[in-house]
């Protein structure tokens, strides 16, 4: 078919073309691919170069007639085994036809010819000759020529995902290509940082926050990266392992739960064991907190007084045990990884504390597990304990010294192990050891064991394993709990009589037991039943009252009502109460009710002198009070409680004797049942505006019942949270309410545990005449308080105490509860106090240190965002302002490139930082820890706000950095609003595009659009974004015709297409590359 002849050049080409055009007619289908195969092996097995470019000009001449698809020569060619660098012509000739009908292929095979080009680009070594350079550069034009953005061969955002998939972090492209690849990926910095958060990486949540558990705060449980979308350019820093994030939270008690949502672990594969979770980065983590606290106890004085080392290492054996037992982590690994963190370190005073923490696992799980899972202590031991001599027997009357004897409880139960298991790797008593050994098997010889010292728990601890030597120890245990049936004690009831100890055990000795020692000790006992009939009871309260004449019988009324609660013992206050609070009464009817709650509690002294009495004589940490018991018997006897009625069986004529029986009253009174009815109280006295004073009353009475209250800060937080509405106009009722509560309290907690100084000096105190408005200084004070407390600044704004024993399960909730709850105390509108928040940052304040400025707007979003719209809403406003502020809004050229004028954190670096980007870094930070709730709605804000808004391409890119980073977090928690932010970005790129003449940033624009696209939305709004391309100027048409096809509604070129030249953003230097694998489909 190829033969040489007398024919011209062109003459030829035709004939053969027609030759071809008649064999290819007669093929299938699906043969053409290998058809075209073998052409391209045929061509490059000739050896004379016009042969071969004769060859080439055929197959040219048969893609631009049509007759052979362009896509199918570019694969072909360029896949073919037999094109090699070493042939030079061949090369360049191939790369030059491929140059020339690339044109014609759809963007999908563009984006497959790019992944080929570049893999034959790698084949090239490092060092060839300078003669043959440059024909090896064709290769280089079509890789220009497909990442040429003018040209549009495919979406720039497909080529950027092959090329960072090619090319691992830190690679240098291909010296054939040079700069051509790296300039590429520059291009897209804008794109990667329109997706990011300002200041992410130093952004810190508070733990058993609400907000905590979402989605912000997941990393990859391998690399704890940040689960970043796209294989973009992001910043190097987001692209680092979170080991302080994580370190963070690890740090802060009653963490794991959040720790478990971070990592993605879950909890209820425990049993099954394909479904093993280690997570190695966890525990690396957990091995680095033991060695930070050993490092600490190298500088502390011994403790046994509860300090700051005492409460680490009990939180440190609480991550243990948990994480460990949930196979999260594995022992014998970090056990393992301990000894090589501590060898040749000489940290050995901590060493009785690590062995303490060891000890709560082994003890608990040395019977379920393999012995030599638990061999790798005795690595540490030898390592820790480098004595020849024999170790002293601690003082036993002191609870640490049980840590002291942790290791030898260890050894015996690695004994028992082995004895159980016939096992030959039984060890001998290390010398050292020996002494602790020998009283610890004299003690259990010694049938008289006194409650005295911290012997029993020593016994307790080395032996809960060992059936036959635990019964002594634990008997005696539970018999000073329980009581050994011959000591009977009077309880409150009829008659009721019970066998047991009436003072609680020392939290000391609870401590000084393992966990594996303190299962079979607590209990939970008892339910109340309901009186019946009480609420029809309630209702008819209502009617008679709401229908009666008043004056003397309504005070008969009142009398009578009494004498059924205290007298005749029909109806208990609490439930009476209870069931009129609840009614669903309305107007009038809703007064009565009111009146008559008011009435019965503090018209009569009854409750009152109850009240009083109860509050006067106890404390609310009764397990720390040795006369408890007392005190409880004492109360009961002055004001008995009786349940069935017996009061009315005595009054009448003749009276009847009732054989009830009594449940003894281990604990409680009618004050302590009454207070969670009286949260309810409040909660509807708040709803009706007229009985305002009523419970400025009730406080006033019966507010001190609140020292009792086992959640008081976030009762009133929740109040005042939910009742914004209903106080923020009745700044006396919410003082007040403050004031009961934060009072009834202060005996029982230390100076400066919730509010602050000046709060207490000027907030406190009622002034009809001035109300005190605070000053920017109060309020950098108070965030400052919040950001001392999560940096673990030593000592802390707030007095230290056992957070087992807390409201809250950790410094962090506790300073951001109390600042809520003193911000929401003010007499300010929450408008002012959110501006005045947000100034804290916006405004130069001489408190706040410029180089944490980020920690600050952290603080400031989670305080924020912890309060009520109106005080979080304001910074809509401040966006608002800065969207419309001239710097924006102009059409005058900006001094500088706008990207780098967004990246708060290099230009607050570098001193170089505008009002805008400030106001960018701290709306991040504030929606970075909002609700879903709250970031729902951002898409009403964008359409309603500030589209209307947005004309200018500064302000366009502004809000796509403002939101864009949020789009992953509302498609996984809220995809309607992710679609309606989707269509609001194009509709504002529309109101942009009619409104400027050029837009000199559109590939970043169309960048990001793309991302979205491939990220998020997909073809979801494709209907919607379809009309508004189809209206945009020629050159972001060309550029997003991929997004909707619009490449079929224009003619197909074969040559290179002449679309209007934009001007594309100069590139930034920055962050690495991800291998993050990525599949951009259409």
């Amino acid at each position: 078919m190829f033969m040489d002849g007398p024919e011209d050049e062109r003459t030829k080409l035709m004939s053969c073309l027609g030759a071809f055009r008649q064999y290819w007619s007669t093929l299938p289908q699906e043969s053409h691919d290998q058809c075209v195969q073998w052409i391209v092996c045929f061509i490059h097995s000739q050896h004379s170069p016009k042969r071969i470019s004769f060859l080439y000009d055929c197959l040219a001449m048969a893609v631009e007639t049509s007759l052979l698809p362009p896509r199918m020569v570019c694969q072909a060619l360029v896949s073919s085994d037999t094109l090699e660098w070493e042939r030079t012509q061949l090369w360049a000739l191939t790369f030059k036809l491929i140059r020339k009908i690339i044109g014609g292929v759809d963007y999908k095979g563009v984006r497959d010819l790019l992944k080929a080009v570049m893999d034959k680009i790698q084949t090239i070594p490092n060092f060839v000759s300078s003669a043959v350079v440059q024909q090896l550069l064709a290769a280089r034009e079509v890789v220009e020529y497909i990442l040429d953005r003018n040209a549009c061969l495919l979406p720039a955002y497909f080529a950027v995902t092959e090329i960072r998939k090619l090319s691992p972090e830190g690679a240098l492209s291909h010296w054939l290509l040079g700069s051509l690849i790296s300039d590429f990926v520059d291009s897209f910095r804008p794109t990667a940082r329109i997706n990011s958060i300002c200041g992410r990486c130093s952004l810190l949540p508070v733990v058993n926050n609400s907000g905590a558990i979402c989605n912000s705060w997941k990393l990859d449980p391998t690399t704890l990266r940040f689960p970043l979308r796209g294989m973009l350019p992001y910043d190097k820093d987001l692209f680092e392992p979170q080991t302080g994030l994580l370190r963070y939270v690890l740090e802060q008690p009653y963490s794991r739960d959040m720790v478990c949502n971070m990592l993605g672990l879950n909890k209820q594969t425990l049993n099954i064991a394909q479904h093993k979770q280690r997570c190695p980065v966890l525990e690396d983590q957990l091995v680095d907190l033991v060695v930070y606290a050993m490092e600490r106890s190298e500088t502390e004085e011994q403790f046994d007084d509860g300090g700051t080392s005492q409460l680490l290492w009990q939180h440190l054996s609480s991550q243990l045990i948990f994480f460990v037992l949930f196979q999260f982590a594995s022992f014998p690994h970090m056990v393992l990884s301990l000894h090589q963190k501590l060898a040749g370190r000489g940290l050995i005073k901590g060493r009785d504390h690590l062995m303490w923490v060891l000890l709560q696992f082994i003890s608990s799980s040395i019977q379920k597990n393999a012995l030599a899972d638990f061999l790798p202590v005795m690595k540490l031991f030898y390592l820790l304990y480098p004595e020849k001599e024999c170790i002293p027997v601690p003082d036993i009357n002191k609870p640490q010294s049980t840590h002291a004897f942790a290791m030898t409880c260890i050894w015996i139960h690695l004994n028992r192990k082995a004895q159980n298991d016939n096992s030959k790797l039984q060890i001998p008593i290390p010398h050292s050891l020996k002494l602790h050994h020998e009283f610890l098997q004299q003690s259990l010889r010694n049938k008289s064991l006194p409650m005295t010292d911290y012997k029993i728990a020593l016994l307790c601890n080395a032996y809960s394993t060992n059936s036959e030597c635990f019964t002594l120890p634990m008997g005696v245990l539970v018999e000073t709990i329980y009581g050994n049936g011959t000591m009977w004690i009077t309880l409150p009831g009829t008659n009721c009589m019970a066998s047991g100890s009436i003072t609680p055990l020392p939290m000391n000795l609870l401590d000084s037991l393992t966990v594996h020692a303190k299962m079979r000790v607590l209990e939970r006992i008892g339910a109340r039943a309901l009186v019946a009939h009480v609420r029809t009871f309630a209702d008819f309260l209502v009617y008679e009252f709401s229908t009666s004449a008043g004056g003397q019988q309504l005070n008969k009324c009142i009398e009578i009502l009494n004498d059924m609660v205290w007298k005749y013992n029909i109806v208990t206050l609490d439930r009476l109460i209870l069931c009129l609070a609840m009614r669903s009464h309305e107007g009038n009817e809703a007064q009565v009710c009111y009146f008559i709650i008011q009435l019965l509690l503090l018209k009569p002294n009854d409750f009152r002198n109850r009240v009083s009495d109860f509050v006067k004589e106890n404390t609310p940490e009764h397990w720390l009070q040795s006369d408890w018991h007392t005190k409880h018997m004492t109360y009961h006897k002055k004001y008995p409680e009786k349940l069935y009625f017996e009061g009315l069986a005595e009054q009448v004529n003749p009276p009847i004797q009732l054989q009830s029986q009594y449940l003894p009253i281990y604990f409680g009174n009618v004050c302590l049942r009454f207070l969670p009815v009286f949260d309810i109280v409040i909660h509807r006295f708040l709803e009706l505006l007229p009985v305002s004073k009523s419970l400025e009353t009730l406080l006033d009475h019966l507010g001190g019942l609140y020292k009792f209250h086992d959640r008081p800060v976030t009762y009133l937080y929740n109040t005042l949270h939910y009742y914004e509405r209903h106080l923020r106009d009745r700044t006396n009722l919410k003082r007040k309410l403050v004031h009961a509560i934060m009072s009834s309290l202060k005996d029982n907690r230390t100076p400066g545990w919730c509010l602050s100084e000046t709060y207490l000096k000027c907030g406190m105190n009622p002034r009809e005449d001035s109300i005190w408005i605070p000053d920017d200084t109060y309020y950098c004070k108070l965030i400052g308080r919040l950001v001392d407390t999560m940096a673990g600044k030593s000592p802390g704004p707030f007095p230290n105490c056992d957070w087992r024993f807390n409201e809250f399960p950790n410094p962090a909730a506790h300073a951001l509860h109390v600042t809520c709850v003193e911000l929401m105390a003010l007499a300010v509108p929450g408008k002012d106090v959110g501006n005045a928040l947000l100034n804290v940052v916006l405004k130069s304040q001489p408190l706040v240190p410029r180089e944490h400025i980020t920690a600050w707007m952290n603080a400031i979003g989670l305080v924020i965002t912890a309060l009520p719209e109106p005080y979080w809403i304001v910074l809509h406003d401040r966006i608002v302002s800065v969207v419309s502020s001239p710097v924006l809004s102009s059409e005058a050229e900006w001094v500088g490139y706008p990207f780098q004028l967004l990246d708060f954190t290099a230009c607050h670096q570098s001193y170089s930082e505008m009002h805008c980007s400030y106001v960018l870094a701290l709306a991040h930070a504030v929606w970075y820890h909002s609700s879903i709730g709250q970031l729902s709605l951002i898409p009403k804000f964008l359409s309603e706000v500030l589209k209307p808004i947005v004309k200018t391409e500064f302000q366009l890119l502004y809000v796509y950095h403002l939101v864009g980073p949020f789009l992953q977090r509302f498609q996984q928690e809220r995809t309607r609003c992710m679609l309606e932010i989707g269509v609001a970005f194009y509709e504002m790129l529309q109101a942009v595009d009619q409104h400027s003449k050029h837009l000199a940033y559109m590939d970043p624009i169309c960048d990001f659009l793309y991302h979205i696209k491939y990220m998020f939305t997909g073809d979801s709004v494709k209907d919607q974004v379809e009309r508004i391309i189809c209206s945009l100027s020629p050159a972001i048409r060309l550029r997003l015709r991929f997004i909707t096809h619009i490449s079929k509604m224009e003619p197909t070129a074969t040559t290179t297409p002449q679309p209007t030249v934009v001007s594309s953003p100069a590139p930034q230097s920055g962050a690495g590359p991800t291998n993050i694998p990525l599949s951009v489909a259409q």
